[in-house]
């Protein structure tokens, strides 16, 4: 099931492998060049080794590839991974010795058996080290789909049945509905309640117009849906087809975006994220002693918002408001300036003195990539909201934005941020990024949020 899904994750490691087979060759070089002396020859400049970065970058993965390791099954112990991972590194040295004498490459046999062996630990390595964190709670909380059976029971139950090891592992049951028998308005309280991120549709025994029903609230509210057989397609748009317990499936995404770029712009997320977050610190000890020094109460805060598919995470920021600040917010209701279920007041006098600067610059946002490093939000994405504001959209066409994960920055926050009074021409702004998004999007956004941010524009 989730063919998609799985080949994307298949090309992420096999990238992560052919950076690691890279770093083989440079730690290779280096290990050789140390050994040098009696019966030693001196090694050439690493300069004449960079032409073969590209050759181990394509040889190692593929060869992993040909011996199925990328196809192995979740519960091999580590002894068969180990036995592919050796006989994948052997053959790569192999190949790599065969291309070397066709193309009269004059390279130190001793470099290229180091990079075999290398790129075996490192390999075996960085797969343990999947295998471990892919027990761990964060996880299981991040990877498995959490899935709505929508159907009949009995159609829901066997294709329940047919599926394999690894796609049970895979997903999260968080209910069931059955159209017809139940209001879709009950359907929209499950997607909310169990924030689903993916509906499986067995259209078997239910009328067309029921079917129809149901797919125009999924597509409403962004939700990616898996369609087995018997599903009208005609007019959904971003069709796919998939795999499900052995059958062919049809899925419909709320977004465009190819899934590839996708996992590419996750694992961009996690390396910016991470440097930002170590580069920052000296940022962050200071923001935090000046806090810490201008007002009482703690330096950082954290609040429930509304994640991917509606998922409640904590959301931390550096604290910019005085001790109780939420519980006065109603008396303040009166006087906001956001059209809309969304809070904002330009001169809000919970704001300390210090902090407001920090709001103006969007530094109190920045703890906000340890999110991202977590998983819980992107770079670029639509501003999380709290849950009480997600609770208090009129439209659920607006939950459309908690189709993608939520973001540091997004087209709200280089167009004006609060300057922008009206939430529905913020929810058109996300929707356009959504519908629009590429990489180069997202490029373009960090870029552009530099100047908004040095300068303050739009900050309160």
């Amino acid at each position: 099931m989730l063919t998609h899904f799985r080949q994307t994750r298949i090309r992420l490691w096999q990238l992560a492998d052919a950076g690691l087979f890279v770093l083989a060759l440079g730690l290779a070089y280096a290990v050789r060049a140390r050994l040098a002396g009696p019966g030693l020859s001196e090694l050439e400049d690493f300069g004449k080794y960079l032409w073969l970065v590209p050759v181990v970058a394509v040889l190692g993965p593929a060869v992993l590839a040909s011996q199925g390791f990328y196809r192995q099954a979740v519960a091999a112990s580590r002894l068969q991974v180990a036995a592919v991972v050796a006989r994948s590194c052997v053959f790569s040295v192999l190949g790599l010795i065969l291309f070397l004498f066709l193309v009269r490459g004059q390279f130190a046999r001793s470099v290229v058996i180091l990079v075999g062996g290398f790129g075996g630990v490192f390999v075996f390595s960085r797969q343990e080290l999947v295998r471990w964190f892919e027990r761990t709670a964060l996880a299981q909380d991040q990877l498995r789909r959490r899935v709505l059976l929508i159907g009949r029971p009995e159609e829901n139950r066997r294709g329940s049945s047919r599926l394999t090891p690894a796609e049970r592992e895979s997903l999260v049951t968080a209910g069931e509905f059955e159209p017809g028998t139940r209001p879709l308005a009950e359907l929209s309280r499950l997607l909310h309640e169990q924030s689903v991120n993916l509906a499986i549709v067995a259209a078997a025994g239910v009328p067309e117009s029921e079917i129809a029903a149901v797919l125009s609230v999924l597509r409403r509210e962004g939700v990616e849906i898996l369609l087995r057989p018997g599903v009208p397609l005609g007019g959904l748009g971003l069709l796919a087809f998939d795999e499900l317990g052995g059958e062919v499936a049809v899925s419909i995404r709320a977004q465009s975006a190819q899934r590839d770029s996708l996992a590419l712009k996750q694992a961009l997320d996690y390396l910016l994220g991470a440097t930002l977050l170590v580069v920052l610190l000296p940022l962050f000890f200071l923001i935090g002693v000046v806090t810490k020094l201008t007002s009482s109460g703690p330096v950082l805060y954290r609040q429930q918002r509304a994640g991917l598919n509606g998922r409640t995470f904590s959301m931390w920021k550096f604290r910019s408001m005085r001790i109780g600040a939420e519980n006065e917010q109603a008396a303040l209701a009166a006087r906001n300036e956001m059209k809309g279920p969304v809070f904002k007041l330009a001169d809000d006098p919970r704001v300390t003195a210090f902090c407001r600067f920090l709001r103006r610059h969007s530094l109190d946002e920045l703890p906000q990539l340890w999110n991202v490093v977590r998983g819980d939000m992107s770079l670029v994405g639509p501003r999380p909201l709290p849950l009480a504001e997600v609770g208090r959209f009129a439209d659920d066409a607006h939950r459309r934005r908690l189709s993608v994960k939520p973001g540091l920055t997004c087209l709200w926050q280089i167009s004006g941020r609060n300057n922008i009074s009206d939430f529905e021409d913020w929810v058109r702004l996300d929707l356009a990024y959504i519908d629009q998004w590429s990489l180069l999007l997202d490029l373009k956004i960090l870029l552009a949020t530099i100047p908004v941010a040095l300068f303050g524009r739009g900050g309160r």
